[in-house]
């Protein structure tokens, strides 16, 4: 019975996450976990169009029969596709079905990245280095790798540090990043990620938000897939003058790393990841490689667990 009572309390993982459901909403809007959107449109296109192709007579019978051929056609007609993708010998007449039912698809548009916030006492990467607080020599460093990785032979920075230093900077506090809304490809939710360095937001404190960023491929890190939490540092786009006057969106982050190769603990079921003693002052990445905000759990000193049960996206990526 003592067993019992001890263990008679709410201190449990699946629990706590509730209590960092309004610093999510503040974040991200609306939790998709609780939506009823997907139960109202099932009920839609199951039920009631369903009930309406009926004689009403056994109508329940007839809705699952009708659902059930539906959805027989629409794996038969994605099957036909991936043959006729594989050059397969198919019928004139499938052919023709075929193309009739593709023609008025059309790609979903990708919506881009957008930077916002510009401050206005930067102008350079000296300017940059006396905000941020970080020397020149690191950030020169930074920048160098960063173009010798990421950037085409022709379009990579200078590496000399004089006319690295000189190169007109434009430091931001906003990224607007597109997400796919959960069971959709054409429709996006936007995550506001916010980086203020030491300035205030709304008069409580600084704001630097985790985001997730691709790391490597989907077969890396576990159940984080190819993805890894960091920290905004500084967001910021810079022109290279050298260049026909390229512009790089690029951001400053700290790069956490995973814990058990990324892979889930029996205990509580989520990943845990940490900041290593060894891990570099910020790295620079493309804007183009954030795909989201994080939410992070402090489970300890220099450590967090992924909170993956936030909302129904999350949860079906990372497990």
């Amino acid at each position: 019975m003592d067993w019992i009572h001890g263990e008679l309390h709410f201190n449990f993982i699946k629990i706590h996450p509730r209590s960092h459901f309004s610093d999510h909403i503040r974040q991200f809007g609306n939790i998709p976990m609780y939506s009823t959107e997907l139960g109202e449109l099932a009920h839609k296109e199951q039920i009631k169009e369903g009930w309406r192709r009926s004689n009403e007579n056994d109508a329940a019978r007839q809705i699952v029969h009708s659902y059930s051929r539906q959805h027989a056609i629409q794996m038969r007609l994605l099957n036909l596709e991936s043959f006729r993708g594989r050059g397969a010998d198919l019928s004139a007449d499938v052919l023709q079905h075929l193309k009739s039912s593709t023609s008025t698809v059309t790609a979903p548009v990708v919506r881009k990245r957008i930077l916002k916030g510009c401050q206005d006492d930067v102008s350079n990467v000296l300017d940059f280095s006396k905000v941020s607080g970080v020397s020149r020599e690191s950030i020169c460093r930074e920048l160098i790798r960063y173009s010798r990785h990421n950037l085409l032979t022709e379009r990579q920075l200078p590496e000399d540090h004089a006319i690295l230093q000189s190169l007109p900077v434009e430091l931001l506090t906003q990224l607007e990043i597109p997400v796919v809304a959960f069971q959709e490809s054409d429709v996006y939710d936007i995550n506001r990620g916010r980086c203020t360095g030491a300035l205030h937001f709304r008069n409580q404190g600084s704001r630097n938000d985790w985001v997730w960023v691709q790391a490597g491929s989907e077969e890396m890190y576990g159940a984080l897939r190819g993805h890894l939490p960091a920290k905004l540092v500084a967001l910021f786009k810079i022109r290279d003058y050298t260049c026909a006057n390229a512009v790089h969106r690029v951001a400053a982050i700290r790069m956490l790393s995973a814990v058990n190769s990324g892979f889930t603990l029996d205990i509580h079921g989520l990943v845990t990841v940490q900041m290593r003693e060894d891990a570099p002052e910020f790295t620079i990445v493309d804007v183009g490689t954030i795909h989201g905000l994080a939410h992070l759990i402090p489970e300890g000193e220099r450590r967090w667990l992924v909170n993956s049960w936030i909302d129904l996206r999350t949860f079906n990526e990372v497990y």
